[in-house]
């Protein structure tokens, strides 16, 4: 029987997992041990003894002892007990997951193969059963996927693999219960493959959510050929993308001699771990479906167009001020990096997309309403772009004050780092698309009080995209000079922007906007300083200082954020310049671009997999166990020392710092 969960390893400490992972202390499968270990499919005596060691019996001659090494950029760091590295390092190294499938029978199999045969390792062996055995440390580098050891963790899914070579492997039940048989296209190769079983989906699928949660620059992304679409070809810069590619990978994907995973489906995996995406509230304020528990984006393009459209309304018709990307409260040609959506009083706030909370707020409240907020970052691939960017939710209903709060403030995250009312917590909790993040909160002065969020998307580097149009705004600092976007809108042409010109324009519509990106210091930095920043220009002339700095106190102040410390926490610039994206029209983008690639992935004949082309794997190409020479997998780099990182500190580790003796090569 497969337990319901175990006890991870990470950096020597042990993590209570919802996966049924069998660590080596319990299993006796430690893949550090420089001798053989007995099985039940071996025998052990074939190792060569070498002076208390044992080399590995297979062939080629192996004239080594160690099944694994060090990361070479973490051999610098402070080890754990002289073994292993601590979690924090390992958290800022571990990007990469490899996913292989064996060739074998039983994790029992796959394990003799590579510790006591070939001398190799891998971090995960996923049995018939479901069953997780760890072999080995993730802070420490097995030798499973050649050049991409150094910054991956590996896992061997058990699975004979060729159904044409080895047909009716699974039939009486002797290797675990009877298994599809499914057909995939790699490299131009038509196979067909045992498909996994639905326990090793769904333990690896346990394991991976913990993942998530553990290894933070770990994503649940996936090679592309296309938006969406998954890559079925060997990457064409593999050497490259090694050391900036972070996601999940096939063995498949970074060399041409393998054909493992076979018919894992990435895309399917990995989208059902980052959840359905989401509009942030609902485009009609509440569900249209009595069934319908959240505002998933439409897979029709029409649909889409009719959703987007409502959420302008929501804005822009009904709003009355918070506009993109200038007039906050309506008013001014302050730039405004967002836009405020109307919602239903406590009506749910859901994440658009998978990502990272790394900063809230909660109980922060002023005499004009809510100003707490939850930042998340996201990292996401699209077609062989990656596209980093941040959304931000403001003026949030205080779930310090719920009965039942929303779940990420539930985590030791929340309890242990922050937590305090009107103090910014600075947080790494994953996220998936569709959560539940917050309710609709009250704010706004005087007569614009009323239910309604600030949604904001911004980036650090400019998302270069022939949809997007750059205005650069720095030079006029906290106040638009952009003639692009003031000539449109001022219509008496005085050089400001009223409260009446500013709802005119955008009543009648403002789609010559939506896909504008502003690049401008953030409205929630605190420098420049709002006070004087708001005496110069003419657009607060009729006010008083004392006028100003009231202003300043009650509408601004209580809803600054952005200091040097949640900037190196959230990995923002400290200076606070980002650019600005209207968020309906950016996830309208993002999504747009799904469906078309989509569209051309199903009407491309080149990738269909027919059945007549369905042949014996080819001698050219193999999975782990016919790999005899293990030449896939363990590479010269795992063993040579890296001078450059001798003298690395961890946060230059993470940082990316090279070692002072190697600055001037």
């Amino acid at each position: 029987m497969v337990r319901p969960n175990g006890v991870l390893i990470i950096g020597g400490q042990p993590f209570n997992v919802n996966a049924p992972v069998v660590n080596w202390h319990e299993s006796g499968w430690d893949a550090t041990s420089e001798r053989c270990i007995p099985t039940k499919n071996d025998d052990a005596r074939k190792c060569v003894d070498a002076g208390g060691k044992q080399y590995p019996y297979g062939p080629p001659p192996l004239p080594y002892t160690q099944r694994y090494s060090t990361r070479p950029n973490l051999r610098a760091e402070k080890w754990r007990g002289g073994f292993a590295p601590s979690y924090e390092a390992v958290k800022a190294s571990v990007k990469q997951f490899v996913i292989h499938h064996d060739g074998c029978t039983s994790a029992d199999m796959c394990f003799s193969v590579l510790q006591n045969e070939r001398g190799l390792s891998v971090h995960f062996l996923l049995d018939n059963d479901g069953t997780i055995y760890q072999t080995i440390d993730l802070g420490l580098m097995a030798y499973h996927a050649s050049d991409w050891n150094l910054y991956s963790i590996g896992i061997e899914l058990c699975s004979r693999g060729d159904a044409i070579k080895y047909p009716g492997v699974y039939d009486g039940g002797r290797f675990g219960p009877k298994r599809d048989e499914k057909n995939c296209k790699i490299n131009n190769n038509t196979l067909r493959a045992y498909d996994y079983t639905p326990a090793q989906y769904d333990s690896f699928a346990r394991l991976c959510k913990e993942l998530l949660r553990l290894l933070p620059n770990l994503p649940a992304e996936y090679p592309q050929s296309s938006p969406g679409e998954q890559m079925w070809d060997t990457l064409p810069n593999a050497n490259i993308e090694r050391e900036r590619y972070a996601g999940y990978i096939g063995h498949y994907h970074i060399t041409n001699q393998k054909w493992d995973p076979g018919p894992f489906d990435f895309k399917d995996f990995c989208k059902k771990l980052r959840g359905a995406l989401c509009f942030p509230v609902f485009p009609k304020m509440e569900p249209s479906k009595p069934d319908e528990d959240k505002p998933v984006v439409p897979e029709d393009s029409a649909e889409l167009r009719t959703a987007a459209s409502q959420l302008y309304q929501l804005n822009e018709a009904r709003a009355d001020g918070g506009f993109f990307p200038v007039g906050p409260w309506g008013d001014t040609r302050l730039w405004h990096g967002g836009i405020h959506v109307i919602g239903k009083p406590n009506g749910g706030v859901f994440a658009p997309y998978p990502g990272r909370l790394v900063a809230a707020r909660m109980g922060r409240d002023s005499s004009i309403g809510s100003f707490n907020f939850v930042l998340l970052r996201h990292e996401m691939a699209l077609g062989q772009k990656k596209v980093q960017f941040y959304s931000l939710y403001m003026h949030l209903a205080d779930e310090l004050k719920r009965d039942k709060p929303v779940e990420w403030m539930t985590k030791d995250g929340w309890k242990t780092k922050g937590g305090k009312p009107g103090v910014v917590a600075l947080l790494d909790e994953p996220i998936e698309a569709g959560a539940l993040i917050g309710h609709v909160g009250k704010v706004g002065p005087d007569e614009l009080s009323r239910s309604q969020i600030h949604v904001e998307f911004f980036s650090e580097q400019f998302l270069d995209e022939p949809e997007w149009t750059l205005v650069d705004g720095t030079a006029g600092g906290r106040f638009c000079e952009a003639p692009e976007i003031n000539a449109i809108i001022d219509s008496n042409h005085d050089g400001l922007l009223s409260r009446p010109e500013l709802t005119e324009f955008f009543q009648r519509g403002s789609g010559e906007l939506h896909h504008l990106v502003t690049l401008h210091v953030s409205e929630w930095t605190f420098e420049p300083r709002w006070n004087e920043v708001l005496v110069v220009p003419k657009d607060f002339r009729d006010k008083k200082p004392a006028e100003i700095q009231q202003m300043v106190d009650e509408q601004i102040t209580p809803g600054l954020w952005w200091d040097a410390a949640v900037a190196a926490h959230c990995r923002l610039p400290k200076d606070g310049v980002v650019h600005h994206y209207h968020p309906v029209a950016f996830i309208a983008w993002f999504k747009t671009k799904l469906i078309e690639s989509a569209d051309a992935a199903q009407k491309d004949t080149k990738n269909k997999v027919n059945d007549k082309d369905v042949r014996e794997v080819p001698k050219t190409i193999t999975d782990d166990y016919h790999d005899f020479a293990g030449t896939s997998m363990r590479s010269t780099a795992d063993v040579a020392e890296d001078p450059c990182n001798k003298n690395l500190t961890l946060e230059q580790m993470v940082q990316g710092f090279d070692a002072p003796e190697c600055t001037n090569k």
